[in-house]
C-alpha cells in the first residue's frame, strides 16, 4: 500500500510511519521544511528504515504533489499548537494554528479526494483530532477548537462520501495526553504574547504543567498499533482512540454534561 503520512518527522507521526514501512508498505514521510527532511533521511538510514521523506508544508498547494503520488492512504498527523487566552492571543499566533490544522488539512483532504475521483481510486482517510476537542481547558481553546473543528469535519465527510458513492474511507484519530513535547510547547508557548493579565497567565501555566504530568501517558505503542491495524483493513474503524482510560473518562465527561446543561 502506497502511504502519505504528515507529521511524520517525530513522534506518533513517525512511529506511525516506521511501523508501516516494516510491515512492507510505501511511505511517504511528509515534513514540513528542507531541513526537516534531512534530519529524517538522517534518522532512517540509522534505523535501516526504508521510507521516503519528502517536504509537504499543509498551508502551501500540494495538489500536484498528490497528483504525482499513487497514494491509497492519507494520514494526517501534521497540526500546530500555539497555547494563550482569547484575552490575549495575537492574531498572527491564532492564525497558524487554524492556517494549519483547519484549512491545510482541509485542502490536503479535498486534493486526495480530487485525484481519487478523477482517476476512479478508491482510497483512506486517516484524520488525527485529539479528546481534548471535547474539554474545556483554558489558555488552550484556540487548540482544541480547531480539533472539534476536525471531529465535526469528519462527521460530515462521511455522509457526503457515502452520499456521493466515492469509495473512500475516513477514520478520525482520537490520541488522548501522551508525552511527546508537543503539550509542554502549547503550555511555554502563551509566553509569545503580550500578557494583559501576567499573574494569571504564569499561574495557568503552572496548573497545566501540573495536569499533564499526571494524565500523560509515556508509551504510545498502543495507539500506533491500532492506527497501523485499521490502516491495514478494508473497512477501518470510524474512530481509533486511546489510551482507553482517557477515552472512557472523556465519554463520562460528556454524558454527564449533557445532563446536566
Amino acid at each position: 500500500m502506497n502511504i502519505l503520512i504528515t507529521g511524520a518527522r517525530s513522534n506518533i507521526g513517525y512511529s506511525i510511519a516506521k511501523l508501516l514501512a516494516r510491515r512492507g508498505h510505501i511511505v511517504y514521510a511528509g515534513c514540513k521544511t528542507k531541513e526537516e527532511v534531512k534530519s529524517l533521511y538522517e534518522k532512517i538510514n540509522l534505523e535501516k528504515i526504508i521510507m521516503f521523506p519528502i517536504e509537504l508544508d499543509l498551508i502551501k498547494d500540494n495538489s500536484k504533489l498528490i497528483d504525482s503520488l499513487d497514494i491509497d492512504c492519507l494520514v494526517l498527523q501534521a497540526s500546530i499548537s500555539n497555547g494563550g487566552s482569547v484575552l490575549e492571543i495575537s492574531n498572527n499566533r491564532f492564525n497558524e494554528v487554524i492556517d494549519v490544522n483547519i484549512k491545510g488539512n482541509f485542502r490536503l483532504i479535498q486534493d486526495y479526494l480530487r485525484y481519487c475521483y478523477y482517476n476512479k481510486k478508491s482510497g483512506k482517510i486517516f484524520l488525527t483530532s485529539s479528546l481534548a476537542a471535547f474539554l474545556p481547558l483554558p489558555y488552550l481553546s484556540t487548540y482544541t477548537s480547531s480539533k472539534l473543528y476536525l471531529i465535526s469535519f469528519a462527521n460530515t465527510l462521511r455522509l457526503e462520501l457515502l452520499y456521493q458513492g466515492l469509495d473512500v474511507s475516513i477514520s478520525l484519530i482520537l490520541p488522548g495526553a501522551y508525552y511527546t513535547g508537543f503539550n509542554d510547547l502549547m503550555i511555554e508557548n502563551k509566553k509569545l504574547d503580550n500578557y494583559i493579565i501576567k499573574s494569571k497567565a504564569l499561574n495557568m501555566t503552572k496548573y497545566q504543567k501540573i495536569f499533564f504530568s499526571l494524565i500523560e501517558k509515556y508509551n504510545y505503542s498502543d495507539l500506533v498499533k491500532d492506527v497501523v491495524k485499521n490502516i491495514e483493513k478494508d473497512k477501518p474503524s470510524f474512530i481509533i482512540s486511546r489510551p482507553i482510560i482517557e477515552k472512557l473518562f472523556t465519554k463520562l465527561y460528556v454524558i454527564i454534561k449533557s445532563i446536566i446543561v
